[in-house]
């Protein structure tokens, strides 16, 4: 049966308790999440761990600064008694800059108890503006970043012709502004 109420439920709550013990970085409880065996895999923003003794070490080594996070679009579908995908949207900031990532999450239920056997977290790629903004420490209110990639996509449209006109060597260029 796909989506048993029951496993679900129990699904759900195992998702509750990973959530808090990865936001309040206990690290011994994520490693107990996850399957015991070299077979275990989790693919995260910038590593690929394979094995549960790959993804433990990372857990340790990493910083327990700034892992709060707000969850959307959680979705759990199941399969039957034994077997579970998670999947969910977050956003948070990484760094300094607001991120929006995503996650997924195989658990299979084994003799002991529900594990995830797989694993993947990453971010979405950010736009031009948000990059530009972040190299600059601009936080561009979500209300007007709408207004602002107009604007952006405004400009490309001036400048492109611009861009396709050929110089040679000996056109002299303008001097720097000084205010």
């Amino acid at each position: 049966m796909i989506n048993d109420p029951e496993v679900t439920a129990e699904i759900l709550a195992l998702h509750e308790e990973y959530e808090e013990a990865l936001v309040g970085n206990n690290v011994e409880k994520l490693t107990a999440f996850f399957w015991d065996s070299s077979h275990a895999l989790r693919f995260g923003v910038v590593e690929s761990l394979y094995g549960s003794a790959e993804i433990e070490a990372f857990r340790k080594a990493r910083s327990a600064v700034n892992l709060e996070r707000e969850i959307f679009n959680l979705r759990i579908v199941t399969f039957g008694t034994a077997q579970a995908i998670v999947t969910l949207e977050f956003k948070r900031v990484a760094n300094g800059t607001p991120r929006h990532g995503r996650q997924s999450q195989v658990w299979v239920k084994f003799p002991e108890g529900w594990k995830i056997v797989n694993a993947h977290v990453s971010f979405t790629a950010m736009s031009y503006m948000e990059s530009a903004a972040a190299l600059i420490g601009l936080q561009i209110p979500p209300e007007l970043a709408d207004g602002v990639q107009q604007n952006i996509a405004r400009s490309a449209q001036i400048a492109a012709p611009l861009l396709g006109i050929a110089l040679s060597e000996q056109t002299e260029s303008a001097g720097v502004f000084q205010p």
